[in-house]
């Protein structure tokens, strides 16, 4: 009786060790993944995916890998979302105003002219509907959307040129590298926008393919080394206040994680989004100092073009919202958070 006693709490002993051992090994399970930017390597928002990612695997012990790419290594640049989508990427970051084409709202996810402060863009987004929205506009996507993760960045340089703009007039013509809604509204003045992989920006300036460009922030083109691709840079945050730009994954791949990963990714990249807009000030501030060095002239953009642009943009969003009705809902849920948080706390 007693060695069937000794047989019983040893096979007990051996289905509990087995048991957790499995556990462990499932625990213990490493998922790799390979996602690209939408910028090329050295870039400051390439650096901000990379080290959310890097973030994101120290918090978890080793168990999550990501394998970061620069734009257009796997799939087409700016066409992540598809590359996401389709399961060529397990994750990205992207700009949602490449895909105009498809949602004419998709630009005012990414900045609308003449709106919000970055902190008050990031609060609709996060808290105010914005994702809500994200999420219809998306509907039948294979991504899994992190509402708060990602870059949100200052306000990006109005243009870059190779001729001074002093009115209105100095747009007509001027063939100018460009995306969203803001290009709409440059097109409206007399440009003449396109939409080119920033890679390619600095080819096509000196090439005389463009006479201008926007490409982000001051930094930014810094590290793209465009100092060298235009003599004037005018500043104003009216066609770009601010840019927000989401990480986001694979569905399908997303649901495969357990449930303590997911949860240390969606902190890591989330916490990215403040960081990346605290450092990313201090390093325009610089940048546009070296720019100056450069021998590059940074001007205020000319008050008549400010407020035509301004303008012009009030016009261009109600046309939009009279010719989709998506867009309206979302220009309603953006302008009506703008009013109530302004109405509260009035802007000197």
């Amino acid at each position: 009786m007693k060695k069937l006693w000794v047989v019983v709490v040893l096979v007990c002993f051996v289905v509990t060790a087995l048991s957790l051992s499995t556990v462990y090994a499932q625990d213990k399970k490493v998922f790799t993944f390979n996602g690209q930017s939408r910028m090329p390597s050295g870039n400051v928002f390439f650096e901000s995916l990379v080290r959310a990612c890097k973030r994101a695997e120290a918090a978890s012990g080793g168990r999550l890998v990501f394998k970061v790419h620069p734009a257009g290594a796997i799939y087409a640049a700016t066409k992540e979302l598809d590359g996401v989508h389709r399961g060529v990427l397990d994750f990205a970051d992207t700009c949602y105003m490449y895909y105009r084409d498809r949602w004419p709202a998709a630009p005012i996810f990414t900045a609308k002219p003449g709106g919000m402060s970055p902190m008050e863009a990031l609060a609709w987004v996060i808290e105010g509907g914005g994702h809500e929205l994200i999420l219809e506009m998306l509907k039948g996507y294979n991504v899994k959307i992190i509402n708060g993760a990602g870059q949100m960045a200052p306000p990006e340089i109005f243009l870059t040129t190779n001729k001074l703009l002093n009115t209105v007039a100095d747009l007509k013509g001027l063939r100018i590298r460009s995306a969203g809604d803001g290009a709409a509204i440059l097109n409206r003045l007399g440009a003449a926008c396109t939409l080119l992989p920033v890679g390619e920006v600095f080819e096509a300036m000196h090439r005389g393919v463009i006479d201008a460009y926007e490409v982000a922030s001051p930094a930014v083109n810094w590290t793209m080394g465009l100092q060298e691709a235009g003599k004037y840079i005018y500043l104003s945050p009216v066609r770009h206040p601010y840019e927000w730009n989401p990480f986001f994954f694979n569905k399908k791949k997303w649901e495969e994680l357990p449930e303590d990963l997911k949860n240390i990714i969606e902190a890591a990249w989330r916490e990215e989004a403040y960081f990346y807009y605290a450092r990313a000030i201090m390093a325009d501030i610089d940048a546009l100092e070296k720019f100056r060095k450069a021998g590059i002239q940074v001007l205020p953009l000319p008050k008549e073009i400010e407020d035509a642009f301004l303008k012009e943009a009030d016009a261009y969003y109600a046309e939009q919202a009279k010719q989709d009705p998506f867009t309206a809902k979302v220009l309603e849920s953006y302008n009506k958070f703008k009013e109530t948080f302004r109405s509260i706390w009035p802007r000197p």
